[in-house]
């Protein structure tokens, strides 16, 4: 547990930093920008992504550059907060690292199959290095599974990962490595949350966990019925995680049974998740999804006593903000309308 002393540090720190984050006048504002140098300008002078920016020359860098600092930046605010943490070697707090960690293992996994692991150094997020528990330089020279699993060897990554290895020719399964890795992850949060809290602590942890599996796992149903109906049932439920606390089984079975994007649908109404999905079709499952972690968080941070809720609430909404700069960045470099652009921010 934290002492008083570093809990009401990290907890403050948390709601500071959101008091910071980009309003929804600074979002119209970035709508409107013409180009990507014109994005990466306001973003510096104008809103808290000031320092993360103020060496760059707007003119001359490019989309990649911008995403890049903006994920650095996220990274740098979890370490301000983390700063204040007694314990940081087996902390909860650590969750992000591992969560990261997965996030460039999948990376790789993608490169590997398109036959692009080349490009990995191009987009190699180098300030993560002295955090990870594995050679970030070293995966970027990878360039087959074996070579995957060799920089890996000594963690609990590569172990997992054996069980993923492809047949001569055959392409590396994401999915499964998907599924395998970030199980693993969920399973080791919900330990660590087990083992380090109590009370309304561990409950309101388990629930922003809980919700953003549960979440995952019917974006990945609904995609799977709409776009390959003809998938068999028992290959479909191969493709999420195997936790579930929410939804009782019999409801998963509906949802796992339906032959339609629109049965699915039918059955998600008549789970817990019923007052924010409906039985219209939607185009983006993830805006949805996102939308209900969006509103959990914000109402988690807003009423947070203690600072692993509220840290873990801010980071939630930090990605959040991430995605839909990204979104503003990719909408204006392809020359997306405004109003357009607009109705995939999550605001």
């Amino acid at each position: 547990m934290l002492s008083s002393f570093s809990d009401k540090a990290i907890m403050t720190k948390a709601m500071s930093m959101y008091g910071k984050r980009i309003t929804e006048e600074q979002y119209l504002e970035l709508l409107h920008k013409k180009s990507v140098a014109e994005i990466a300008a306001y973003l510096r002078d104008e809103t808290g992504y000031a320092a993360a920016l103020s060496g760059i020359q707007p003119t001359a860098i490019h989309r990649g550059q911008v995403e890049l600092l903006l994920r650095k930046e996220r990274f740098s605010r979890y370490l301000r907060l983390i700063h204040y943490d007694n314990n940081q070697k087996d902390s909860y707090y650590r969750y992000l690292v591992m969560e990261v960690e997965i996030e460039q293992i999948l990376q790789m996994v993608q490169l590997l199959n398109s036959g692009r692991a080349g490009e990995y150094i191009v987009q190699y997020p180098g300030f993560l290095g002295h955090v990870t528990s594995f050679d970030l330089m070293a995966l970027a020279r990878v360039r087959s599974f074996d070579d995957l699993i060799a920089v890996l060897a000594d963690t609990v990554y590569g172990r997992l990962l054996l069980n993923c290895r492809p047949r001569a020719g055959q392409p590396i399964s994401y999915t499964r490595c998907e599924v395998i890795l970030s199980s693993y992850f969920y399973k080791h949060v919900e330990d660590v949350i087990d083992q380090n809290f109590r009370g309304k602590i561990r409950l309101h942890l388990h629930e922003i966990f809980q919700t953003h599996l549960e979440l995952l796992n019917i974006g990945t149903i609904y995609r799977i019925k709409k776009y390959f109906p003809q998938t068999p049932r028992e290959k479909v439920a191969k493709c999420i995680y195997p936790m579930w606390k929410r939804i009782p089984e019999e409801e998963l079975n509906r949802m796992l049974d339906a032959v339609t994007a629109e049965e699915f649908l039918d059955a998600v109404a008549a789970s817990p998740y019923s007052r924010y999905v409906g039985s219209d079709d939607f185009t983006f499952i993830e805006y949805h999804t996102d939308c209900i972690n969006y509103h959990m968080s914000r109402r988690f941070l807003r009423f947070a006593t203690d600072a692993p809720t509220a840290f873990t609430a801010y980071m939630s909404l930090s990605r959040i903000e991430l995605s839909n700069l990204t979104t503003i960045i990719e909408g204006v470099r392809y020359g997306v309308a405004p109003s357009e652009i607009k109705k995939m921010l999550i605001l």
